[in-house]
Protein backbone atom coordinates (compact mmCIF):
# COMPACT_ATOMS: atom_id res chain seq x y z
CA UNK A 1 0.00 0.00 0.00
CA UNK A 2 2.86 2.46 0.86
CA UNK A 3 4.19 2.11 -2.91
CA UNK A 4 0.82 2.60 -4.58
CA UNK A 5 1.03 5.58 -2.18
CA UNK A 6 4.64 6.68 -2.99
CA UNK A 7 3.70 5.70 -6.46
CA UNK A 8 0.58 7.80 -6.82
CA UNK A 9 2.32 10.46 -5.64
CA UNK A 10 5.36 11.05 -7.94
CA UNK A 11 3.22 10.19 -10.94
CA UNK A 12 0.94 13.75 -10.06
CA UNK A 13 3.89 15.21 -9.38
CA UNK A 14 5.11 14.63 -12.62
CA UNK A 15 1.77 15.44 -14.56
CA UNK A 16 1.72 18.64 -12.66
CA UNK A 17 5.49 19.75 -13.46
CA UNK A 18 4.01 20.71 -17.38
CA UNK A 19 2.26 23.52 -15.81
CA UNK A 20 5.89 24.93 -14.14
CA UNK A 21 8.24 26.47 -15.54
CA UNK A 22 12.30 26.52 -14.12
CA UNK A 23 14.10 29.40 -15.27
CA UNK A 24 17.71 29.53 -14.85
CA UNK A 25 18.06 30.96 -10.93
CA UNK A 26 16.07 27.41 -10.51
CA UNK A 27 12.92 29.45 -9.63
CA UNK A 28 9.50 27.14 -10.04
CA UNK A 29 7.35 29.65 -11.25
CA UNK A 30 3.58 28.87 -12.84
CA UNK A 31 2.85 29.06 -15.91
CA UNK A 32 -0.95 30.50 -16.91
CA UNK A 33 -1.88 28.66 -20.46
CA UNK A 34 -2.93 31.39 -23.23
CA UNK A 35 -6.01 30.66 -24.35
CA UNK A 36 -6.81 32.86 -27.92
CA UNK A 37 -10.26 33.37 -29.73
CA UNK A 38 -10.52 32.84 -32.67
CA UNK A 39 -10.40 36.49 -34.55
CA UNK A 40 -12.85 37.32 -36.62
CA UNK A 41 -10.84 38.97 -39.74
CA UNK A 42 -12.86 40.47 -42.46
CA UNK A 43 -12.64 38.62 -45.73
CA UNK A 44 -10.71 41.75 -47.80
CA UNK A 45 -13.25 41.33 -51.39
CA UNK A 46 -10.87 42.25 -54.12
CA UNK A 47 -12.34 45.17 -56.31
CA UNK A 48 -13.05 44.52 -59.60
CA UNK A 49 -15.24 45.90 -62.43
CA UNK A 50 -18.74 44.24 -62.54
CA UNK A 51 -20.51 46.09 -65.40
CA UNK A 52 -20.35 49.23 -67.51
CA UNK A 53 -23.50 51.39 -69.45
CA UNK A 54 -22.61 54.33 -71.10
CA UNK A 55 -25.29 56.47 -72.66
CA UNK A 56 -23.73 58.03 -76.00
CA UNK A 57 -24.47 61.71 -77.39
CA UNK A 58 -27.08 62.09 -80.27
CA UNK A 59 -27.37 65.39 -82.35
CA UNK A 60 -30.42 66.49 -79.93
CA UNK A 61 -30.36 67.03 -76.18
CA UNK A 62 -29.70 63.03 -75.31
CA UNK A 63 -27.62 62.67 -72.22
CA UNK A 64 -24.20 61.61 -72.30
CA UNK A 65 -22.19 59.53 -69.61
CA UNK A 66 -20.66 56.52 -68.70
CA UNK A 67 -21.36 54.41 -65.23
CA UNK A 68 -18.87 51.86 -63.55
CA UNK A 69 -20.34 49.85 -61.27
CA UNK A 70 -17.36 47.58 -59.41
CA UNK A 71 -18.46 44.25 -57.49
CA UNK A 72 -17.60 46.06 -54.09
CA UNK A 73 -21.16 48.01 -54.86
CA UNK A 74 -18.25 51.39 -55.67
CA UNK A 75 -19.84 53.11 -58.06
CA UNK A 76 -18.23 55.90 -60.45
CA UNK A 77 -19.86 57.87 -62.80
CA UNK A 78 -18.42 60.27 -65.40
CA UNK A 79 -21.40 62.99 -66.74
CA UNK A 80 -20.06 64.33 -70.09
CA UNK A 81 -23.34 66.53 -71.40
CA UNK A 82 -26.78 66.86 -71.09
CA UNK A 83 -27.28 65.44 -67.87
CA UNK A 84 -27.69 67.19 -64.56
CA UNK A 85 -24.56 65.15 -63.17
CA UNK A 86 -21.30 67.07 -65.28
CA UNK A 87 -18.44 65.39 -64.35
CA UNK A 88 -17.14 62.65 -62.42
CA UNK A 89 -19.30 61.55 -58.94
CA UNK A 90 -19.18 58.31 -57.14
CA UNK A 91 -21.73 56.28 -55.05
CA UNK A 92 -22.20 53.54 -53.15
CA UNK A 93 -24.49 50.18 -53.58
CA UNK A 94 -25.68 48.65 -51.40
CA UNK A 95 -25.24 44.27 -51.26
CA UNK A 96 -29.27 44.21 -52.03
CA UNK A 97 -28.45 46.51 -55.04
CA UNK A 98 -25.91 44.33 -56.65
CA UNK A 99 -27.97 41.09 -56.05
CA UNK A 100 -30.85 42.71 -57.55
CA UNK A 101 -28.72 43.93 -60.81
CA UNK A 102 -27.10 40.34 -60.83
CA UNK A 103 -31.01 38.81 -60.56
CA UNK A 104 -32.10 40.59 -63.36
CA UNK A 105 -29.00 40.08 -65.48
CA UNK A 106 -29.73 36.38 -65.17
CA UNK A 107 -33.62 36.54 -65.81
CA UNK A 108 -33.68 38.27 -69.25
CA UNK A 109 -30.77 35.87 -70.13
CA UNK A 110 -28.93 39.10 -70.55
CA UNK A 111 -25.80 36.76 -71.73
CA UNK A 112 -27.47 35.45 -74.19
CA UNK A 113 -28.94 38.16 -76.30
CA UNK A 114 -26.91 39.48 -79.22
CA UNK A 115 -24.17 41.62 -78.89
CA UNK A 116 -25.29 44.63 -81.50
CA UNK A 117 -29.24 45.96 -81.71
CA UNK A 118 -28.20 48.95 -84.39
CA UNK A 119 -29.57 50.48 -87.35
CA UNK A 120 -27.72 53.04 -89.96
CA UNK A 121 -29.50 55.99 -89.04
CA UNK A 122 -26.59 57.41 -86.83
CA UNK A 123 -28.55 59.77 -85.20
CA UNK A 124 -29.99 57.86 -82.19
CA UNK A 125 -28.21 57.79 -78.85
CA UNK A 126 -26.59 54.47 -78.06
CA UNK A 127 -26.30 52.29 -75.13
CA UNK A 128 -23.10 50.66 -74.73
CA UNK A 129 -23.07 47.50 -72.26
CA UNK A 130 -19.99 45.60 -70.91
CA UNK A 131 -20.60 42.69 -68.33
CA UNK A 132 -18.49 41.06 -66.31
CA UNK A 133 -20.54 38.09 -64.50
CA UNK A 134 -18.28 35.77 -62.52
CA UNK A 135 -15.22 37.41 -62.85
CA UNK A 136 -15.13 35.28 -66.08
CA UNK A 137 -17.73 35.82 -68.87
CA UNK A 138 -17.53 39.33 -70.47
CA UNK A 139 -20.59 40.30 -72.59
CA UNK A 140 -20.54 43.66 -74.85
CA UNK A 141 -23.88 44.90 -75.92
CA UNK A 142 -24.46 47.61 -78.27
CA UNK A 143 -27.77 49.09 -78.10
CA UNK A 144 -29.36 51.58 -80.52
CA UNK A 145 -32.55 50.63 -82.20
CA UNK A 146 -35.30 47.12 -81.69
CA UNK A 147 -33.53 45.59 -78.47
CA UNK A 148 -35.50 43.61 -76.35
CA UNK A 149 -37.83 45.66 -73.94
CA UNK A 150 -36.20 43.60 -71.22
CA UNK A 151 -32.88 44.83 -71.98
CA UNK A 152 -34.17 48.60 -72.17
CA UNK A 153 -35.58 47.93 -68.43
CA UNK A 154 -32.33 46.55 -67.48
CA UNK A 155 -30.80 50.11 -68.25
CA UNK A 156 -33.36 51.75 -66.48
CA UNK A 157 -32.47 50.25 -63.51
CA UNK A 158 -28.86 51.09 -63.52
CA UNK A 159 -29.94 54.57 -63.98
CA UNK A 160 -32.14 54.25 -61.45
CA UNK A 161 -30.24 52.76 -58.86
CA UNK A 162 -27.15 55.33 -60.08
CA UNK A 163 -28.71 58.66 -60.63
CA UNK A 164 -29.64 59.64 -57.70
CA UNK A 165 -29.04 62.74 -54.83
CA UNK A 166 -26.58 60.00 -53.29
CA UNK A 167 -23.82 60.57 -55.89
CA UNK A 168 -20.90 62.64 -54.84
CA UNK A 169 -18.51 64.78 -56.96
CA UNK A 170 -15.02 63.97 -56.75
CA UNK A 171 -12.14 66.25 -57.20
CA UNK A 172 -11.06 67.50 -60.37
CA UNK A 173 -7.11 66.74 -61.53
CA UNK A 174 -6.05 70.46 -62.74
Amino acid sequence: MKYILILLLTSLLFSCKNAEKTTENNIVTKVKPVITKPSKVPVVLKESLFLTMERTPCFGTCPSYKIFIFNTGNVIFEGYSNTKYIGKFNTQLTKKQLKEIQQMMDEIDITGMRDVYDSEVTDFPSTILFLVSNNRHRKKILDRVDAPASLKQFEKLIDFLVLNDQLIQLPTNK
